[in-house]
């Protein structure tokens, strides 16, 4: 398995950082977890053949997470050729917004018909999802496949759902937003205490917000890790 890191920041991206969204390749594919604005765009930069992209996957369905979902679509609709179906697999309420997305654009986008619902699987990979803490729907992730393990903690506080996702993962990606504690995100001591308390392989912080600093490593656009 590989996760390429395609935007590091948070809601508040700035011109090293891209708001959230992860390419990860496995044996049976490649699939997008989250999408922020200009997420394809990168993942195209970063060498994704469209034709291997089998999923989008959403831990969430604030915009900073979403919303280069009608752009992903309407690229793959004015893609000659491909026929390969796209499985949008998410928390309750994406279908909802869907729905919503398809009224807005209409046939200028191939919207699936289904949403998919955790857990997933798909060609060797299997997608577990874990109550986070933010908003009603958000939830953390676990991604097995290869035989590895990597963790996504979407946008949460620490919490249960969270260190559950995180235990033992090979590759842990937890976000830490701010410095000061706020309801619904992480900070670097909360991060510490979730790595100390689950004991992740390897780690990187994530959606970073601008004045983050931290002892754990911190992600970066463009990193290409290896589980």
């Amino acid at each position: 398995m590989q996760v390429t890191v395609l935007g590091s920041g948070s809601a508040q991206p700035t011109h090293r950082r891209a708001s959230a969204g992860y390419l990860v390749e496995w044996q049976g594919g490649a699939l997008l977890l989250d999408a922020a604005a200009g997420t394809y765009m990168r993942a195209l930069g970063a060498g994704l053949d469209p034709w291997r992209l089998r999923a989008l996957v959403l831990s969430h369905l604030h915009p900073d997470h979403t919303a280069d979902l009608p752009a992903l679509l309407w690229a793959r609709r004015q893609t000659p050729g491909l026929t390969e179906p796209l499985e949008i697999v998410g928390p309750p309420g994406t279908a909802e917004l869907l729905e919503r997305v398809q009224a807005l654009y209409g046939s200028w986008l191939a919207v699936p018909r289904d949403v998919s619902p955790f857990p997933w699987e798909l060609r060797g990979l299997l997608v577990q999802a874990f109550p986070a803490r933010h908003s009603a729907e958000a939830v953390c992730l676990r991604l097995v496949a290869d035989g590895k393990a990597l963790a996504y903690s979407g946008d949460t506080g620490d919490c249960e759902g969270l260190r559950a996702a995180c235990r033992q993962a090979d590759l842990a990606l937890i976000e830490c937003t701010t410095m000061d504690a706020q309801e619904g995100h992480m900070t670097p001591a909360d991060c510490e205490a979730v790595v100390a308390a689950t004991r992740p392989e390897r780690v990187f912080l994530t959606h970073l917000g601008p004045d983050v600093t931290a002892t754990l490593p911190l992600a970066e656009d463009g990193f290409a890790i290896s589980l």
